[in-house]
């Protein structure tokens, strides 16, 4: 038996739009204590001593990793993957109420710090209203964990079904600059794998985007040094906007769903 005990310190990112809803950030961070105080993936375990919300800019605690029969040297992929499905499944149940820089210490290998923004998610919720998608609304924790291992991704990490390509592209923005025009492909390809419509604007933008016609911008993105930059960038944040949350509501529905099928 393999046990290892790891201290987790998570420094909250600064959010991009107000919280619409504190009252629902603070009640899924309490009811992770329980709800994914554990994942399994085949023989290893790993468990976290989720705290309860607070405003504090960093939050601390200890997380342990058990296995019958495991390396040590491939612990550290565990505890990324566990916090790559925490990401997913907070922010499914309660946009934009997990993101931020994860440190891990302790152990024998060291675990690479992983900063995750949750952007996509809280955009997609400001701009529900304006979007006409289907409501975006705080979901219980543990519904989206029964929906989400009802899809059996397991440890798999080449996406074969529609709703896992969905689910890495969100990973994959959630590691990606807020300012890069090519998360644009990324959300029109996440809408594409869900089946569902785009608007022929939307398509147009990320079309552009795609074969290089579009204005290219430096990375420091900075309208104070060039004012063109606010009006270049104006049509695909808008158009990114608009996919995070048709994308949103569309997991949101999807989870629903199986809730009242189940």
């Amino acid at each position: 038996m393999t046990i290892m005990n790891f201290d987790i310190e998570i420094t909250r990112a600064e959010r991009v739009a107000a919280d619409p809803d504190p009252e629902a950030t603070a009640a899924v961070w309490t009811s992770a204590a329980v709800a994914l105080r554990e994942r399994m993936y085949d023989d290893v375990r790993v468990t976290a001593a989720w705290p309860r919300f607070t405003e504090e800019p960093t939050i601390r605690f200890p997380l342990e990793v058990t296995a019958e029969s495991l390396q040590p040297h491939d612990v550290p992929a565990y505890i990324e993957l566990f916090f790559h499905e925490a990401y997913l499944l907070f922010n499914i149940a309660v946009p934009g109420s997990f993101g931020g820089t994860i440190t891990t210490s302790g152990g024998e290998f060291r675990v690479r710090e992983l900063t995750l923004g949750a952007s996509v998610f809280e955009l997609g919720r400001v701009m529900a209203p304006r979007a006409d998608v289907p409501p975006i609304d705080a979901l219980p924790l543990a519904d989206v964990i029964r929906w989400y291992d009802s899809l059996h991704l397991g440890t798999q990490q080449l996406a074969t079904t529609g709703i896992a390509k969905a689910l890495f592209h969100l990973l994959h923005l959630a590691r990606t600059p807020d300012s890069d025009p090519m998360s644009l492909l990324r959300l029109t390809h996440a809408l594409e794998a869900l089946g569902t419509p785009q608007p022929a604007a939307t398509l147009a933008i990320r079309d552009v985007i795609a074969n290089g016609t579009a204005p290219l911008l430096h990375p420091m993105h900075d309208d104070a040094l060039d004012p063109r930059v606010e009006d270049a960038s104006v049509d695909w944040i808008d158009a990114a906007d608009l996919a995070a949350s048709m994308i949103v509501a569309e997991l949101q529905r999807r989870v629903r769903r199986w809730v009242n099928a189940a």
